[in-house]
């Protein structure tokens, strides 16, 4: 009976599994041994988990803190019309499909031109007028950049601490003299001699006494209502005895002096005579006349512009980069329009140095320098930039920019500390974010040098803009950058004397980890290794440096207003850190520890206003320097002249930004 059954379940697993033989049949049975793992399989799998972790790591590494940008299509780069100065139309994109071709900007500093400025100086007990080189530079922070850079990589220690070296004090600063000068001229100022007896102290009339007077002679100033509308108007009220209804009448027009009202006329509309005005900028060493020649003049006509240009400029030719504005007299009543130059204007380093005109005779005279004329900016000088899913951070991307416009280290890492307290150089830029920067060169240069220096700084960041002025202080001759408010770009204090430190214990109450017991902790802590360096938070006196029992190596600094601050459980002291010694933001005062009541290397960090601790990260704190009274308005005067200048300067980039 079993035997039938076996071969009924043998017959029903033969239907439906098959009758093949396995296809291990000739095998040894060891080998069938489930139990047992293949050496090549193991090997393979342990090889291709590697390479996942690599693979997966280095492209973490790129995307987060890598400065280097993956390579990426030309389909993905993209103009923004939203970037500082960039006009709606500038936008490009790369045809969809074609070969990944970019159109870099090329890396030049000359492109922003240099701008001859007068300088004012004090030299001993005179002030000195000079023309000094500086240089306008303005570029978006996504700009894709032709080569790489090489730069220090992200450290806010470095950014905060003290360079070590005195503080710069400006004996002899240049400051921008806000007229145009030739040569060098120096002033002397005296104090005004209120004792000299041939100056008259009698008092002037005062402004009532000579109304009264006025009032007086007013019936023989009339002119009648017919000459009214002839002259600027006045308020003859002001001076009658009585009532006077003149200009109550309705068919009477006033009507500005010297002005005529015209309809618009298009200019190809017009078969008369029009104007037009052409910009060029000279890309080589050349003669005067040739290059008039090349824009249109004919030979007799540019020999006689070049000797006028030549005799100003005491030059027969023009340099690289001098810049012309040519004005055409245009006839469109002939069949062929006839172009007669009337006016030449050449510019240089961004100033206007001569302008000669033709009069109706034919006779060329020196001319003042024409109005300016703001274009748009052409979208073939605009600078490639970076897709949006490349985007460096703020820190990389202001090296990058700045570098690639001719910047020294030096340069960026002084941009670098001017920003520090109001930038988050981690986060990413966008296309909307740029950067413009006004700078000295030395003498002969014609790009910066590590010994240049910024003088005004303009940072763009989504729908932030700031803006920083250097300045120096008149009560104690030190240099520092300020806001447009006169407001110190520094903050008061550090709230975090351990930049790469970990921020590890808050302000408030706490079970104490050592002795266990709730109290209040008084400060915040930052773990990092032991020896780290210590900033001090800010400019002031050191009032304790020792022991404190709990709180081990103990620095007390007093700063200004009521200010203290306390650092503990140090392993070292700084050298020259003792009492009543003067510390300054960003020197290194000691070195991270565990000494004290303490569980592990951590600075314990206190602030205290008028003898009461409070909170180091919500506190409320001031800025540094704040300019007032004469101190202030000395300040506007220097940011109005800087703020006068890059408005011309941007002027004249959009007015040959076509050429």
């Amino acid at each position: 009976m079993n035997s039938v059954k076996r071969t009924n379940q043998e017959n029903v697993e033969q239907t439906f599994l098959g009758d093949l033989e396995p296809l291990s049949a000739n095998r040894a049975r060891a080998e069938l041994d489930r139990r047992q793992i293949s050496g090549r399989w193991l090997g393979g799998s342990f090889l291709t988990g590697l390479a996942s972790i690599f693979l997966m790591g280095g492209a973490l590494y790129a995307a987060l803190d890598g400065r280097q940008q993956l390579a990426i299509p030309a389909q993905a780069y993209q103009r923004t019309a939203d970037a500082m100065d960039l006009p709606d139309d500038a936008a490009q994109m790369a045809t969809k499909g074609s070969r990944p071709v970019m159109a870099i900007h090329e890396d030049r500093a000359d492109d922003s031109g240099l701008i001859l400025v007068s300088t004012i100086s004090h030299d001993g007990e005179q002030d000195v007028v000079r023309l000094k080189p500086f240089m306008h530079l303005a570029t978006p922070l996504a700009v894709a950049t032709r080569r790489d850079f090489d730069y220090p990589r992200f450290d806010p220690l470095a950014i905060f601490s003290e360079t070590g070296e005195a503080e710069p004090i400006a004996s002899s600063a240049d400051l921008i003299y806000g007229a145009d000068v030739e040569g060098e001229i120096s002033l002397k100022t005296e104090p005004f001699p209120f004792g000299d007896p041939s100056i008259s102290s009698v008092q002037r009339q005062t402004p009532e006494d000579i109304e009264a007077i006025i009032r007086d002679r007013a019936p023989e100033l009339s002119i009648g209502a017919t000459a009214l509308s002839s002259i600027s108007y006045f308020d003859p009220a002001r001076f009658s005895t009585k009532d006077t209804n003149l200009l109550d009448n309705p068919a009477l027009t006033i009507t500005a002096e010297n002005v005529s009202v015209l309809s618009r006329i298009e200019t190809g509309d017009f078969d008369g005579k029009h104007y037009e005005e052409r910009f060029a900028r000279v890309r080589s060493e050349s003669p005067i006349d040739l290059v008039l020649q090349g824009e249109g003049f004919d030979e007799p006509t540019a020999q006689r512009f070049a000797e006028a240009i030549a005799s100003n400029l005491a030059s027969g030719e023009l340099s690289i980069e001098d810049r012309l504005r040519t004005t055409f007299e245009i006839d469109n009543s002939m069949r062929q329009p006839l172009e007669t130059p009337v006016r030449v204007s050449v510019y240089r380093g961004g100033s206007h140095l001569v302008s000669v005109a033709a009069k109706e005779n034919g006779e060329l005279v020196y001319a003042s320098a024409p109005d300016p004329v703001p274009q748009q900016q052409s979208p073939s000088t605009l600078p490639a930039l970076l897709s949006r899913n490349q985007m460096p951070n703020v820190y990389d991307a202001i090296y990058r920019a700045a570098m690639s416009k001719g910047m020294t280290q030096e340069n960026v890492k002084q941009l670098i500390r001017i920003l520090a307290f109001d930038v988050d150089f981690k986060s990413r830029v966008t296309t909307r974010d740029a950067i413009e920067l006004f700078m000295s060169i030395e003498e002969g240069q014609t790009q910066p040098t590590d010994e240049s220096e910024i003088l005004y700084a303009r940072l763009k960041l989504g729908d932030t803009e700031r803006q920083y002025y250097r300045f120096r202080d008149e009560e104690t001759g030190v240099l520092g950058y300020y806001d447009e408010s006169g407001k110190s770009a520094k903050q008061f204090l550090l709230r975090q004397p351990v930049p790469n430190g970990r921020f590890r214990s808050p302000f408030g109450m706490r079970r104490h980890p050592i002795t266990r017991v709730m109290k209040m902790h008084t400060g915040v802590d930052f773990s990092a290794p032991r020896g780290t360096p210590i900033l001090a938070a800010g400019d002031g006196v050191v009032e304790k440096a020792g022991w404190a029992g709990g709180y081990g190596r103990q620095t007390v600094i007093r700063h200004a207003n009521g200010y203290k601050t306390s650092y503990n459980h140090q392993t070292a002291f700084a050298k020259g850190v003792k009492s009543g010694a003067r510390v300054r933001q960003g020197q290194v005062i000691g070195y991270v520890g565990s000494t004290g009541l303490s569980t592990g290397p951590h600075l314990h960090y206190e602030v205290l206003v008028n003898g009461n601790q409070v909170n180091p990260m919500k506190i409320k704190l001031p800025r540094g320097k704040v300019f007032r009274g004469e101190q202030l308005a000395s300040f506007e005067a220097e940011r109005d002249r800087i703020n006068n200048l890059l408005t011309e300067r941007r002027e004249d980039d959009r007015m040959f930004a076509a050429n």
